[in-house]
């Protein structure tokens, strides 16, 4: 038996007790799932405030929408399917508000620097980077967090964001060279 396979099977036994009244087979489902969501969210709407209210938000839809989730993945992937749209909806909504909070930047390697030049031009890397990633459109940028950052296979991210692997390809493509263009000071073209 694959690991998937196993987690698949003891997500479906988990969602099964919930569906039978237990909240705490709920609540592990929520916990097994936790920092995949948080990971995957934070970097699509690069707040962490935002991050917090779309979880929050995913998690009470998957809870009031558990009963009718056909199965046809496993219940993580339909989970963080919920996560991305409410993430992208966020992002539509809110494309003006780009402030990174001050949790968020004390948690940031050049905060944890040995010497202060090697903190600021850390500090200055993240800012570019961080820039470029909100420069790209709401998909491109969840499509590239989900390959890139969290490791996604092509398959998984096409189910996460309900569109064609194709399309899923054109979409981290774009993004990649969206951001080599924006980091070309920075990066090598190799």
């Amino acid at each position: 038996m694959t690991m998937e396979h196993g987690m698949k099977e003891r997500e479906e036994q988990l969602l099964d007790d919930f569906l039978n009244g237990s909240e705490s087979a709920f609540e592990e489902l929520v916990k097994e799932n936790r920092e995949r969501l948080y990971r995957t969210v934070m970097r699509i709407v690069r707040n962490q405030d935002d991050a917090m209210d779309v979880i929050q938000e995913s998690l009470l839809k998957a809870y009031k929408g558990a009963a009718s989730f056909r199965r046809e993945s496993c219940f993580s992937t339909w989970l963080t399917s919920i996560a991305v749209r409410e993430a992208i909806n966020r992002v539509k909504r809110d494309r003006f508000r780009n402030m990174l909070s001050l949790s968020l930047l004390a948690a940031t390697p050049s905060s944890r620097c040995r010497n202060p030049e090697e903190g600021a031009v850390l500090s200055l890397l993240e800012g570019r980077v961080d820039a470029a990633l909100r420069s790209l459109p709401a998909v491109q940028r969840a499509v590239f967090s989900m390959k890139f950052y969290e490791g996604l296979k092509v398959r998984e991210i096409a189910e996460v964001v309900g569109s064609s692997e194709g399309a899923v390809k054109a979409s981290y493509f774009h993004a990649v060279r969206k951001l080599r263009k924006s980091l070309s000071g920075l990066v090598s073209k190799e």
